[in-house]
């Protein structure tokens, strides 16, 4: 039988809801999130990318590396968050996640990334969205 990262989080002694930040400040969750790490905190994976919806947030500061480091795995929870209508979380996951991804996951985002950046909507300029996605794409420096 295969082990889930759920399976691997219980053999681990690791209650999941202990690894989800309670609040901006509850570094304590954030740490053992990346002391986790993936695959681990799989099946909380959405709530984490809660925490950085504004980088400014101290535990966002915490998760972002461990977050990057997963790579293509977690294109499928930014799907929702790239089509959203939350534009300041676009704005952080495009730059905390996008901009220095590895290539595969890039990839995955590369047309909705151009669309952002050639065909900004109002709202996507107005939070300097097409910029960030331009920066990610390596049209700017």
């Amino acid at each position: 039988m295969p082990l889930t990262a759920r399976s691997a989080a219980s053999l681990l002694g690791v209650d999941l809801r202990s690894v989800v930040p309670a609040n901006k400040f509850d570094l304590v969750a954030a740490d053992r999130a990346v002391e986790l790490g993936w695959p681990g905190v799989q099946p909380v994976i959405a709530e984490l990318l809660e925490w950085i919806r504004d980088a400014n947030w101290p535990v966002a500061h915490t998760l972002t590396p461990l977050l990057s480091s997963i790579g293509q795995p977690i294109a499928p929870y930014l799907v929702p968050i790239l089509q959203g209508d939350d534009y300041l979380w676009k704005y952080w996951v495009i730059q905390l996640l996008l901009t220095d991804a590895a290539p595969e996951l890039l990839l995955h985002f590369t047309p909705m990334l151009e669309r952002i950046a050639e065909h900004p909507t109002d709202q996507e300029r107005t939070e300097e969205l097409d910029e960030v996605a331009a920066i990610a794409l390596g049209k700017v420096e």
